[in-house]
């Protein structure tokens, strides 16, 4: 079986580096999915889930902010804002967040604190949605 080395990297720290057999990322014009050997891409990453194969076949998971994403034959690197596993995620903190966003939001303030209240939204929003798909498939 192919493998690549799978680098997510945050400014805090790295949070994956591994040999994997395949991944799932989200992109700016969509979901691209990427095996050893994939041909040669640098994307933008957004808000959204990679799954990934590690290559003794575990099946993980984490919440993205966005980034970008540079891929080789035999390298997948991705530097985003943040990554976070779904045991990581505290839902009433994320709940917590997105009110706080979303009335931030509607005070109508300059735009520029208006997208950086959406991106906070979106972020919260992301992390729970993570999080519930995450308990919905360990529950089958």
């Amino acid at each position: 079986m192919n493998t690549f080395t799978l680098e997510i990297l945050t400014p805090e720290k790295p949070f994956f580096t591994g040999e994997c057999v395949s991944m799932t990322m989200p992109a700016s014009d969509g979901m691209i999915g990427i095996m050893a050997n994939h041909t040669p891409l640098t994307a933008a990453v957004t808000d959204g889930m990679i799954t990934f194969t590690s290559a003794d076949g575990e099946v993980r998971m984490c919440a993205v902010s966005r980034g970008m994403v540079n891929v080789g034959a035999r390298r997948v690197r991705v530097l985003c804002e943040s990554a976070v596993s779904p045991d990581e995620i505290d839902v009433e903190a994320e709940r917590l967040k997105m009110q706080e966003a979303e009335i931030e939001m509607r005070k109508r303030k300059s735009y520029e604190d208006y997208m950086v209240s959406q991106l906070a939204f979106a972020k919260a929003f992301n992390r729970l949605k993570v999080k519930q798909y995450s308990a919905m498939k360990t529950n089958m």
